[in-house]
């Protein structure tokens, strides 16, 4: 059978233009169609959203400024006095938009909608959980397993479903609020005392865009709390 298999000329530039848009194209629709179930609208609502979060992905709002480690001592002698300068690395801190800010706001907006002792519980279990997960990798930012926080979110909110009898129809609301409220709270504010030591330059919170672990949470704590209905 080796002789009858042949791979494509060059491997890259298929890999690229051939499964890369394929992927993309099923995560859309994956997207799309979960904020349509998690939001109750249409299809194509759901879609032109997902497209503003990720326009928005390219956007960073620098919120403060923080110092971090020191880089270098200088000395310098004047009449005899002796003068020491210490420089360090500065550390942006901003916002992103389409991977927290626009995520962040439909999860508020849900929270009008669910029972707040059941948002509460599936909060704190993702945020811990999430809080733990969560390590300082210097030059990168802080990192967490990307399936955890989803799976802990749809989980939880099953869980408080059945613990306050709640309709089941309300689980994929609760699991995307809950995911990305905690997977904020648990990997990113709560760490914000650890960003001395990822190293100088920006930290944008739901930085990476539209793949961030933010917005990724609450998409994946949707569709994995569709298969636990």
């Amino acid at each position: 059978m080796r002789g009858y298999l042949f791979p494509p000329l060059i491997l890259p530039l298929f890999l690229l233009f051939i499964f890369l848009p394929f992927f993309l194209l099923i995560f859309v629709i994956g997207a799309s169609e979960a904020l349509s179930i998690a939001f109750e609208m249409p299809r194509e609502e759901a879609l032109l959203l997902f497209m503003m979060i990720a326009v928005g992905s390219l956007i960073n709002i620098p919120i403060t400024e923080r110092e971090g480690r020191v880089v270098e001592k200088r000395y310098y002698c004047f009449f005899g006095f002796v003068y020491r300068k210490i420089e360090r690395e500065k550390i942006i801190i901003a916002v992103n938009v389409g991977g927290c800010l626009i995520p962040t706001i439909l999860s508020l907006k849900l929270l009008f909608s669910l029972p707040i002792e059941a948002f509460l519980l599936s909060f704190l279990l993702t945020t811990l959980v999430t809080f733990v997960s969560a390590k300082p990798v210097p030059n990168v930012g802080i990192t967490v397993p990307m399936f955890i926080p989803p799976l802990v979110a749809a989980f939880s909110a099953f869980i408080s479903a059945e613990i306050f009898r709640l309709n089941p129809l309300i689980i994929p609301k609760l699991a995307f609020s809950s995911g990305v409220l905690g997977s904020l709270f648990g990997a990113d504010i709560l760490h914000l005392k650890d960003i001395g030591k990822v190293g100088a330059g920006i930290v944008s919170i739901g930085g990476a865009g539209t793949f961030d672990g933010i917005f990724l949470t609450g998409i994946f704590s949707v569709i994995f709390a569709i298969y636990l209905l």
